[in-house]
């Protein structure tokens, strides 16, 4: 397990390096992008926190590829961590975006979001659902694009409630919650954002996290700090790198 965390770290720290960039979620929600036609977009987000009983790592591993009309297929490796993850899961999914309202004096690029997942757990050898869906928009006035949806999902991606029995074992309990999400995007130069999102319930990906984003051209790198929701786990410092490989030549 430490080869692999090590790896793991080596790779995120050549994305702080080379700020490579490929972003279809906000912070740890989807967002209203996908990836551009015959394009893979590699996301890798670390969780560290230190402070509470030991250092703790945790990491969520995401590929996004465009095939036009606005849709990315998407796999995703989650729950990777120091910790001999007990929810380690894989997904293959699909993302499509549509444009639902034309622009107007107020709001810009109103869009609706819909996107499922297909997981799978590695130690269970179980199959897991994840759907989604939001609608969002900008703001013209600000240019801040507000998002807000919800999704289901089963505790191949949202985890597992830990009951603390009579005899002092432990049992856990799957989570299968119906979740309300909720996002922001503000722009506050044409290199920097600030950056947020929310889900709620008492389940593993119940936090709110504030973020700030820096763009280098086209090359992104993502600062956050996760604040949980009440009964749902720790802190902790985010670091998302994101970078795009276009497969096919450009002409």
């Amino acid at each position: 397990m430490k080869d692999i965390v090590g790896r793991f770290s080596c790779v995120c720290l050549v994305c702080i390096a080379t700020l490579l960039n490929g972003q279809s979620l906000i912070v740890g929600i989807p967002s209203a992008d996908v990836a551009e036609p015959h394009h893979l977009e590699i996301t890798h987000e670390s969780q560290w926190n230190s402070w509470e009983n030991g250092l703790k790592w945790n990491s969520f591993n995401f590929a996004c590829y465009g095939i036009g009309h606005n849709t990315e297929l998407t796999a995703a490796l989650n729950n990777l961590n120091n910790d001999g993850s007990s929810n380690l899961a894989l997904g293959l999914g699909a993302k499509k975006v549509f444009s639902i309202v034309k622009d107007n004096k107020a709001l810009s690029e109103i869009k609706l979001t819909v996107g499922s997942n297909l997981l799978y757990s590695v130690q269970k050898q179980e199959p897991g659902i994840w759907v989604y869906s939001h609608a969002s928009a900008r703001i013209v006035a600000t240019r801040t694009r507000l998002t807000i949806g919800g999704s289901y999902g089963t505790y191949q991606a949202f985890g597992f409630r830990r009951l603390l029995l009579s005899n002092g074992d432990v049992s856990l309990e799957p989570r299968s919650p119906t979740a309300l999400m909720l996002g922001f995007e503000q722009p506050l130069s044409h290199r920097v954002s600030i950056i947020g999102d929310w889900f709620s319930g008492i389940h593993d990906l119940a936090a709110f996290i504030p973020a700030l984003q820096i763009d280098v051209k086209k090359h992104v790198l993502i600062f956050g700090y996760k604040f949980p929701n009440p009964q749902t786990g720790s802190q902790a410092l985010i670091l998302e790198c994101m970078f795009s490989i276009p497969m096919k030549k450009q002409h």
